[in-house]
């Protein structure tokens, strides 16, 4: 999916998946697949950045098991000047320094243990509810919800069956 337009707010976040265990055992590993092994088990991460109407702009996959902040530039790649925000996952130097070189501002709130908390306007954090609303959207399809595909595309396929669903106009 494009990303962002030119000047505009960003919501980025991620979203565990179950999977379940018909899913597991797939053809080129678990790793190959999106597949990685949590404390709660067997999880994939949905990644999604949404726009200010709640619509989706980026979507990938990734192993449960990974941090999203890894995840990232790879969602923001390509995007124009504008405002990311995203929640304590996200809060890292090097991305805040890959943003600023980029123009893009971070409203993203510091994690408990920095030395030197970092502001972050509480207005726009806020609004950040609206890529919450996405996945409770998606979710509301059982095969999203809880993976039983083998394979990453297919499960991703379905991913993008529920989006134009909720959201084709």
């Amino acid at each position: 999916m494009a990303p962002p337009t030119r000047g505009k707010t960003a919501y980025l976040d991620s979203s565990h998946i179950k999977v379940h265990r018909s899913g597991l055992n797939p053809i080129g590993g678990r790793e190959a697949q999106a597949i990685g092994k949590s404390r709660g088990g067997w999880n994939t991460k949905l990644h999604a950045l949404v726009d200010a109407a709640g619509t989706p702009t980026a979507l990938s996959l990734s192993p449960g098991n990974e941090a999203d902040v890894t995840h990232a530039p790879e969602m923001l790649e390509g995007m124009e000047p504008g405002k990311v925000v995203a929640d304590k996952g996200y809060d890292s130097d090097p991305l805040r320094t890959w943003l600023a070189a980029r123009g893009v501002a971070a409203c993203i709130p510091p994690r408990s243990n920095r030395l030197r908390p970092i502001t972050f306007s509480r207005i726009s954090y806020r609004k950040r509810h609206l890529v919450e609303n996405f996945f409770e959207k998606i979710k509301t399809f059982r095969r999203v919800a809880t993976r039983y595909d083998k394979l990453a595309a297919t499960y991703f396929g379905w991913v993008l069956l529920a989006v134009i669903l909720k959201f084709g106009r």
